[in-house]
């Protein structure tokens, strides 16, 4: 039955790949950037499931469980972060891409900042923090398929690559966006649905049960510093300000580029705040918070824990529901990797190849290069993954999301800031990387901090003091990202 039913679930898949490859334009902006045509329903559905990977049913909950509910913060922070890219930076960075026909967010800051030193350092710090993070997707769907079937955990990650790689090369950016409307309802009723059936069947008094035993038998998972005191007064504003830097993510940044009109940007940040934030991931916070405590306690161990809510289900729920429940760990995985995916091969076929190697490339090769690309990052981020597995959840707050940080400030100066300069942009993403990465070794070096609050602090203050101290952008660069800007908007 597993078997069978993940068949169909993959051909439908590689079906809908298939027509997007048959109704593409087979030109670069319309394979990278979806023809910028993307209308409000589908961004919400490209964004939202962009964003809830398979660290959003595993990685979340599991967290929660060993640490208690203080995770939130870098829920609320990220839909903070996401509104806010919404509201105030996607409306110029979209219009600056649109005038100017760029197809990269890196692109863009290179032209802005006019430095190529710029592009290649950029260009290499997201594809060093996006490739790890991609391998993450098909392990988590891996943990899923041992947990239902007792396979290996290889056979559910070597299935989600073949989808992956199939889903990007055919369908672009285009169908990405289009397939997140399939695998979000999907994994949305899953993860609803489990919540629903497990409450009603297994926890006497519902949700408010579950806190009156959780207040008698384990109420240190009700608030900070949870059962293990990790959520101590630092960690949780750290862990709020990495939910902030959710704006600088860069496959939801190239997300904005694809929009179709500016009308988007006023509707779209009340649908995170009130579907992303309010609705949606609080179901995997009941279930890290609520359930899998009261249901199976005394679960140790990150890999244990990353996959309570599975082992709950598969444990207690019938076998077709159990199979549905991986379906849907599967469309987030793919939902987030294959966006990741694009994003990576983007900036390798645009910036790092026609950048440099290949100015004068034609819209076929550059689509060549970007499906050649994606291959090499899927093999590349699979094979790094296994080699240093970790914990879903801390791999995404300590390293990831830290990494994204270090190009906010010239991303955000770049298009909000007419007097940042290129001496700015380069030396604080260059100091606030070299910090991040000795830090992660020598863990000293943070002060006790979380990763992103010494590093992006020290970014912001080079950045801006740097630029004060350098010689303003040329009038024809303020003219062409801010007036000409504003005109394009307010028209």
């Amino acid at each position: 039955m597993e078997i069978i039913a993940l068949s169909v679930f993959g051909l439908a898949i590689l079906a809908l790949a298939a027509y997007g490859y048959k109704i593409s334009a087979k030109t670069a902006e319309d394979y990278m950037l979806a023809g910028r045509t993307i209308g409000v329903v589908v961004m919400f559905f490209f964004i939202l499931f962009a964003i809830s990977s398979s660290w959003t049913f595993y990685g979340y909950p599991g967290f929660i469980y060993l640490n208690g509910p203080a995770y939130i913060y870098f829920i609320w922070g990220s839909v903070a972060g996401f509104a806010a890219l919404y509201m105030f930076l996607g409306p110029r960075l979209w219009a600056i891409a649109r005038i100017n026909r760029f197809l990269s967010p890196v692109e863009l800051l290179s032209e802005r900042y006019e430095s190529p030193f710029l592009r290649i350092l950029l260009s290499i710090m997201l594809l060093a923090f996006i490739v790890p993070y991609v391998g993450i997707q098909p392990l988590g769907v891996g943990l899923g398929f041992q947990a239902l079937t007792g396979m290996p955990l290889m056979v559910g990650a070597l299935y989600t690559v073949a989808l992956l790689i199939i889903l990007v090369l055919l369908g672009g950016m285009r169908i990405v966006a289009w397939v997140n409307i399939f695998l979000g309802a999907v994994y949305a009723s899953a993860l609803l649905g489990s919540i629903i059936w497990i409450v009603n069947r297994f926890i006497p008094g519902g949700l408010r049960g579950a806190v009156e035993f959780l207040k008698i038998n384990n109420p240190a998972m009700l608030s900070a510093p949870g059962p293990q005191g990790y959520f101590t007064p630092v960690i949780i504003g750290g862990t709020m300000v990495v939910g902030l830097m959710a704006f600088s993510w860069p496959h939801i940044v190239i997300g904005v580029m694809t929009a179709r009109d500016k009308m988007l940007f006023k509707w779209f940040p009340l649908l995170i705040f009130i579907f992303g934030g309010l609705f949606f991931y609080t179901m995997p916070f009941i279930w890290g918070s609520l359930i899998a405590p009261v249901v199976m306690p005394g679960v140790v161990g990150k890999a244990a824990a990353d996959n309570i809510v599975q082992t709950i289900i598969t444990t207690h729920l019938p076998r077709w529901f159990s199979v549905y429940v991986l379906m849907g760990v599967i469309a987030a995985a793919i939902s987030t990797a294959a966006v990741q995916l694009m994003t990576s091969s983007v900036i390798v076929a645009r910036d790092l190849i026609q950048g440099f190697i290949k100015p004068d490339a034609t819209d076929k090769q550059i689509i060549g290069w970007a499906r050649l690309s994606v291959i090499g990052i899927v093999i590349l981020s699979l094979g790094v993954s296994l080699w240093n597995p970790t914990a879903m959840a801390l791999y995404l707050t300590d390293v990831t999301i830290p990494g994204f940080a270090q190009w906010g400030p010239a991303l955000v100066g770049g298009i909000l800031w007419k007097r940042g300069t290129k001496q700015g942009a380069i030396v604080s993403t260059l100091v606030g990387v070299v910090y991040l990465i000795a830090g992660l070794i020598y863990r000293p070096l943070f002060a006790g901090f979380h990763p992103v609050m010494p590093t992006i602090i020290v970014n912001m203050v080079l950045y801006i003091v740097i630029s004060f101290l350098t010689k303003r952008p040329s009038e024809e660069i303020q003219s062409r990202f801010f007036d000409e800007v504003d005109e394009f908007l307010e028209a």
